[in-house]
């Protein structure tokens, strides 16, 4: 049987251990993920001895370590954003104008480049979300 100190001190044992794993649990956000997936790759170039590809991610990490804010890549990737939702704006915009005149391999050509612009638009939602959850 416990005596009367030993319950409080289990107590607080056993809420520091899960508040330690609630602290391991919470997941990476913005420039902390950035970093995460280019160590990611420094470690695919490193096994395949890619030095090239090394050096270049190296750069990039060194870029990330001392310029990378969490609020500038919020506002970076915002930015990509918007700019892929007027890309996609204009791209729809030309179709229309291309079909009122109805030429079918224009028409074509132009359905490839809004479908380009949509998936473009669809990779900026998708990396915004890996970095801010």
């Amino acid at each position: 049987m416990l005596n009367n100190a030993a319950i409080p001190t289990t107590l607080l044992a056993v809420f520091l251990l899960s508040t330690s794993t609630m602290v391991q649990a919470t997941p990476l956000m913005g420039c902390a993920v950035k970093k995460q997936e280019i160590n990611t790759q420094i470690s695919y170039a490193k096994e395949y001895n890619n030095t090239y590809q090394l050096e270049g991610l190296q750069k990039a990490l060194a870029e990330v370590n001392d310029n990378c804010t969490d609020e500038s890549l919020k506002a970076k990737q915002l930015a990509t954003i918007a700019n892929k939702e007027k890309k996609v704006t204009e791209r729809k915009q030309e179709l229309m104008d291309v079909k009122e005149n109805g030429k079918t391999n224009k028409i074509n050509k132009k359905e490839k480049k809004l479908q380009e612009a949509i998936d473009e638009l669809q990779d900026a939602k998708n990396t915004y979300s890996r970095y801010f959850k």
